[in-house]
């Protein structure tokens, strides 16, 4: 029987081999009943299907290849050849004791910390080599005699594709995936060089996205000019408002346009804050004569105030000569206590009007400085996806400017001989850009970057960018 290809790992199926009459000879014999998964076993079954010692014949077969299809691709294990990286998440089980299987994540200092043990070091490591550390670890610390170790590599770090590829972004890994078929996953490189027809498809493509970008740089262009407009104060908009190295790349007539519209919406922002700022501003005024009308009605209680003990004096200097009943010193002491409550619940409407005052003068000076703040923000995030529209148009000028040369001198070089790709990897020494082949490898967290070239010898030919 063949052996399993390094892209297919033996795999826990939890059935007795005894079933299949298979002996520690057979190599698909282990302890614990491992079968391979998809073309190696499948090769087995056709090799030595007719031949199982198993009375059920022909029932087991189907059993078998049951138990594959139930199982899928999502049932795949890691392969024990498959290195280790630092934030991938490890599954652990421990077959001696009755505890479930745990996940746990390598961390940045490439360690994986796991019950009893602590740290273990397992980043650059294969999967298997890991599974030995591990269980060398157990017995050396005491906590089993001769455990058996299950580790696979519950989820991995997705990769990045980015560059001349049709949809750039986040793609799961999965162990052996080469930059070729990255850039399958993402849809393909951007332009296609060998087929007329998808070259011709790709160009008007190419061109509808080009006049899509152009439009949305335009909208955008417009609302960054009237967000300076009301930062200055203008009542319109503005093309001077905008950049130079924007006003090369905006289509002015698409502008004009669009203008009538972000005019307006300065007209009724004005409104609407003038309104505001009226109603406040009105509000404001009245608590200002509120306050002075208090300050009025104190002046006079405190003359009264003054006139009042004047009066309670010479009421108490005619009782000491029996000129006066102490009734009138009562009468005038009420007086003057009555006077003083009078003077301090006035001062208390006049701090509370104080108060409402400053609060009303709080929210005129709000209004204008969350204003100015808004402008400015809407400036900014315009202004960023101004930046990476202009990139993104770059981008499609500098594919379609490709396409149209590779176009003009027919089909020319092999694909392959066309794509660069760079695989940007965090490793312990930091980040490293590493030059890949079609076929080299990725690693979980790679972010690889396509490009395309022209034809070798487009150069040559006069007709290169």
């Amino acid at each position: 029987m063949a052996e399993p290809s390094r892209a297919h790992s033996p795999r826990h199926c939890g059935i007795s081999c005894e079933l299949f009459g298979l002996k520690s000879g057979n190599s698909l014999y282990s302890t614990h009943c491992q079968c391979f998964f998809y073309d190696s076993f499948v090769e087995w079954l056709g090799r030595a299907g007719m031949n199982l010692r198993c009375r059920f014949g022909v029932m087991v077969a189907g059993i078998l290849m049951s138990l594959v299809l139930a199982t899928g691709i999502a049932g795949a294990v890691t392969p024990d050849g498959y290195t280790i990286t630092i934030g991938d998440e490890l599954e652990l089980d421990i077959l001696d004791d009755s505890d479930p299987p745990q996940r746990f994540v390598v961390g940045t200092n490439g360690l994986v910390q796991l019950p009893f043990i602590g740290g273990i070091e397992v980043a650059d490591v294969t999967l298997g080599e890991a599974r030995q550390l591990i269980a060398d670890a157990y017995v050396k610390r005491e906590i089993f005699v001769a455990p058996t170790v299950e580790l696979s590599v519950a989820n991995f770090r997705p990769i990045f594709v980015m560059g001349d590829v049709r949809n750039p972004g986040n793609y799961e890994y999965q162990p052996f995936l080469t930059a070729e078929q990255a850039v399958g996953l993402a849809g393909g490189t951007a332009v296609s060089a060998n087929n007329e027809e998808a070259r011709i498809l790709e160009r008007r493509n190419l061109e509808g996205a080009l006049n899509g970008t152009d439009a949305d740089l335009a909208r955008l262009a417009v609302q960054f000019a009237r967000v300076q407009a009301q930062i200055e104060g203008s009542p319109e908009v503005r093309w001077t408002d905008l950049p130079d190295t924007l006003r090369a790349v905006v289509d002015r007539e698409m502008f004009d346009a669009l203008k009538p519209k972000e005019d307006q919406i300065i007209a009724l922002d004005d409104l609407n804050r003038t309104t505001q700022r009226r109603l406040i501003a009105d509000a404001a005024q009245e608590a200002e004569n509120r306050v002075a009308l208090i300050d009025q009605r104190e002046t006079v209680l405190v003359s009264a105030l003054d006139l009042g003990r004047d009066e309670l004096q010479r009421a108490r200097d005619l009782a000491e000569r029996g000129l006066a009943t102490q009734t009138a010193v009562s009468n005038a002491e009420q007086t003057i206590a009555r006077q003083e409550n009078e003077i301090l619940s006035l001062r208390e409407q006049r701090s509370g009007a104080l108060v409402q005052l400053n609060q009303l003068q709080s929210e005129l000076s709000r209004i204008d400085n969350e204003r100015e703040k808004s402008l400015i923000g809407e400036s900014q995030t315009h202004r960023s996806n101004i930046e990476k529209l202009m990139t993104e148009r770059a981008s499609i000028e500098d594919r379609l400017r490709l396409l149209e040369q590779w176009m003009s001198i027919g089909a020319g070089a092999e694909s392959e001989l066309l794509v660069g790709y760079v695989a940007r990897r965090r490793t312990a020494d930091g980040l490293v850009s590493l030059q890949l082949s079609a076929q080299d490898e990725l690693a979980p967290g790679d972010q690889l970057v396509v490009t395309v070239r022209p034809p070798d010898g487009l150069e040559e030919t006069g007709q290169g960018g």
